[in-house]
């Protein structure tokens, strides 16, 4: 999370997926994956968000994380990336791990980059879905059940199911 880009339409993307997770019981913690100069807005993020820090998360309880790096999900060791394989890290200790992610060429179909990415998580032993639109999703959980639930409050919220893209397993 850059503090220049605070309160854009990303944001409230996230409020809403906060929201959405804290009315099916999560506690919600994010991690801004700060760059540059952070502390002065940190405050303000997490209150505008409804979230607790990831520095604050207690060891009992239904929680859910979001991981909010500036560029996305990729194999890049950077601040501005998550890996799918850090995202699975983090579903030790949350049931449900959700990630901004803006790192799709945009010289290539969307759809077959999002599915390589939810391949790698199932590597991992995740489970997986992206929200699809201007601003890009993951969401993820050890548990194909705990995940399902999160998927159907989005669409009860009024989420059109074609937003919502699952790993398409192939036969052959």
């Amino acid at each position: 999370m850059n503090r220049d880009w605070f309160g854009d339409s990303y944001d409230i993307v996230k409020r809403f997926f906060v929201g959405e997770l804290r009315s099916l019981g999560y506690v919600v913690y994010v991690d801004p994956m700060p760059s540059g100069e952070w502390e002065s807005v940190e405050p303000a993020f997490l209150e505008f968000l409804g979230a607790l820090h990831v520095r604050d998360a207690q060891p009992s309880g239904q929680s859910a994380l979001l991981l909010d790096p500036d560029t996305g999900i990729s194999d890049r060791r950077s601040l501005a990336h998550a890996s799918t394989e850090r995202i699975a890290r983090h579903l030790d200790q949350h049931e449900i791990v959700f990630a901004f992610d803006q790192s799709i060429s945009r010289g290539a179909a969307p759809l077959p980059q999002l599915q390589a990415k939810l391949l790698q998580l199932s590597e991992h032993g995740a489970h997986g879905f992206y929200y699809d639109s201007h601003a890009r999703f993951l969401f993820s959980s050890l548990s194909a059940h705990k995940l399902s639930a999160v998927r159907e409050a989005l669409l009860k919220a009024g989420l059109p199911a074609h937003r919502l893209v699952a790993l398409e397993r192939h036969a052959g």
